[in-house]
């Protein structure tokens, strides 16, 4: 039998999770597995926040892909430029592979140029931005600190309010509270709107208890370095010392220019029964790239469970007979509420099946310091699921 050429595009949560479910799902000499990341590298994201704040250091979260290699998985440092659908081939700056099935799971392409005055603003959205954030925190003193996003699609929803509590109980433990305030602004009507009052209605009584403003129903379109300022749409302006903004995010260039790729919305294309591209049956998408498509926030867990899905899908195509897994809409988040965590029980189904739901099906499913243990224990896991495939 001639093995099938697999090609996977991105080697973080998605893909390099895919390529390790596929890796035993599959016979060795039926599959040929190339994994193609343009930084090589497989990333904790979640823990970028942490890395601003100190607790986490470069090496502990960003790890060397090649790590990944086995007998019939091959990692490939290589950004991708252009993929033919019709000839079954990815162009990339190092080479070219040709795929009978082809992964799509690039993640989110940052823009920070595109937002003006970036140059006077900070995020944690990547490892380099990160640790420049980190050494500007690591200097403040005194002042007012805003934490806001370039545009209302970005990864991790919860995170801006994730963010505002941690930096609570940094400034806190600094003996400094008193004199730093935090703001969150951003276009939602409220704290954590998008997940329904029964997680906004709990998270605004926490945020009121740490003294944490929200100004809502806010974007940003700029910042004006000379003022300090974030500017809105109308010209609604916050003051700032120092300000924390999401860059603009968009799909990859080589997805938003390519029809065969794309969706209506721009970003990539796929259905959420089995994630194939509805052009090619030899395509599929999942992670960050896909979730505007289908109406979703961006969520590792998520890609995480779009990726068990397709990896049977793809087992069902080459071996012919495999029982297929459904994908999971429902998931557990834990998340930091500064000395504490908590942990957020979300179901995307029925939003999913009829987009006018007005909520997602959310709750807390519990708060304290026990819960904080929840975020390292999954970044273990997600390691040694990724480079020893051991999960």
């Amino acid at each position: 039998m001639t093995s099938k050429n697999i090609v996977i595009v991105g080697g973080n949560a998605g893909g390099g999770l895919m390529a390790g479910r596929l890796a035993r799902m599959l016979p060795k000499d039926q599959v040929n597995i190339t994994v193609l990341d343009k930084l090589g590298k497989v990333e904790f994201q979640p823990s970028f926040t942490y890395v601003a704040l100190g607790n986490r250091t470069e090496e502990q979260v960003s790890k060397d892909f090649t790590s990944m290699a086995r007998e019939n998985v091959k990692p490939v440092k290589a950004e991708v430029t252009k993929v033919d659908a019709a000839n079954r081939t990815v162009y990339t700056n190092n080479g070219q592979y040709k795929y009978d099935i082809l992964v799509l799971s690039p993640g989110v392409q940052l823009n920070d140029s595109k937002f003006k005055g970036h140059e006077d603003t900070y995020h944690f959205w990547d490892m380099q931005s990160s640790l420049r954030l980190r050494s500007a925190l690591s200097k403040f003193k005194k002042g007012r600190i805003v934490i806001s996003v370039a545009s209302p699609i970005y990864k991790c929803p919860p995170v801006p309010w994730e963010m505002s509590m941690l930096l609570h109980e940094y400034f806190t433990n600094k003996g400094i509270r008193n004199d730093v305030d935090i703001t969150v602004a951003h276009p939602m009507g409220r704290q954590f709107e998008m997940f329904g009052p029964n997680i906004a209605d709990p998270l605004g009584n926490w945020m009121n208890d740490m003294k944490i403003n929200g100004h809502y129903k806010f974007m940003p379109t700029y910042a004006d370095p000379v003022k300090h300022e974030l500017v809105g749409q109308n010209n609604e302006s916050i003051k700032y010392d120092l300000a924390i903004v999401s860059p603009i995010q968009t799909a990859p260039d080589f997805v938003t220019s390519n029809d065969d790729l794309k969706s209506k919305v721009g970003w990539a294309d796929a259905n959420y029964r089995n994630f194939r591209n509805s052009k090619y049956d030899d395509i599929y998408s999942i992670g960050d790239v896909i979730s505007p498509t289908l109406g979703m926030g961006m969520a590792g867990a998520f890609t995480h469970f779009e990726a068990d899905t397709v990896a049977t899908f793809i087992a069902d195509d080459i071996i012919g007979s495999y029982l297929t897994l459904p994908f999971n809409p429902v998931a557990m988040c834990a998340m930091e509420g500064g000395s504490y965590g908590w942990v957020a029980y979300c179901d995307f189904g029925k939003k999913l099946r009829d987009p006018t739901y007005a909520f997602n099906d959310c709750s807390v499913m519990g708060r304290g310091r026990i819960y904080k243990m929840l975020h390292s224990i999954y970044e273990k896991y997600y390691y040694a699921t990724i480079l020893r495939g051991r999960v």
